[in-house]
């Protein structure tokens, strides 16, 4: 029995979140050298985009796990690793949940809003779990914790900027092109 037909998935399905998965880790390496920029939200929302909230949620788990996980820069673990995949996984969620909200609309400013917005949502939502686990794993007390927070508002705060950039220059115009070339309505 093939593992295609043992998860109940077409092996066009299987290949395609491959495909997400490797271009996600690519990605990260390829950007691994500038802090707090990085184009693995992208791709995993993309991802949910294109092929819904179940292989988004997926796409976005494996691809942080393994990124994060054996990443040559540092790996994670822990607490910071399951912050890290519930993270990218909510990237590949929010990235169905744009398709729900944008398929069938023009594609104006509500377009754009839509997934310009659904990709801050996620960074900012990926960089306070990710910020928050490490002083819990590592028993910080509550004004330590505050401390540990304001310390990463910098560096959160490029990160947003730099993927609300990534969202409006690659995401939003690339997503049309994609949904016509993978023939999905």
């Amino acid at each position: 029995m093939s593992i295609e037909s043992r998860l109940g998935r077409p092996p066009l399905l299987l290949t395609r979140l491959a495909m997400f998965i490797a271009l996600g880790l690519v990605a990260g390496v390829a950007l691994s050298g500038i802090p707090n920029v990085e184009l693995v939200t992208a791709v995993c929302f993309i991802a949910g985009y294109m092929l819904g909230p179940g292989a988004g949620l997926l796409t976005g788990g494996l691809t942080e796990a393994l990124f994060a996980g054996f990443n040559p820069m540092g790996s994670s673990f822990g607490l910071v690793l399951v912050a890290q995949v519930i993270g990218m996984a909510m990237a590949g969620l929010a990235g169905a949940l744009a398709a729900h909200l944008v398929r069938g609309h023009a594609k104006g400013p509500w377009y754009v809003g839509i997934m310009v917005g659904l990709g801050m949502l996620t960074t900012i939502f990926f960089d306070l779990i990710t910020n928050l686990a490490f002083p819990i794993m590592a028993g910080f007390s509550v004004s330590e914790m505050w401390v540990t927070l304001a310390a990463g508002v910098p560096f959160a705060l490029i990160h947003l900027v730099s993927n609300t950039l990534v969202f409006l220059i690659i995401v939003v115009p690339f997503v049309p092109r994609l949904e016509r070339a993978m023939k999905i309505s």
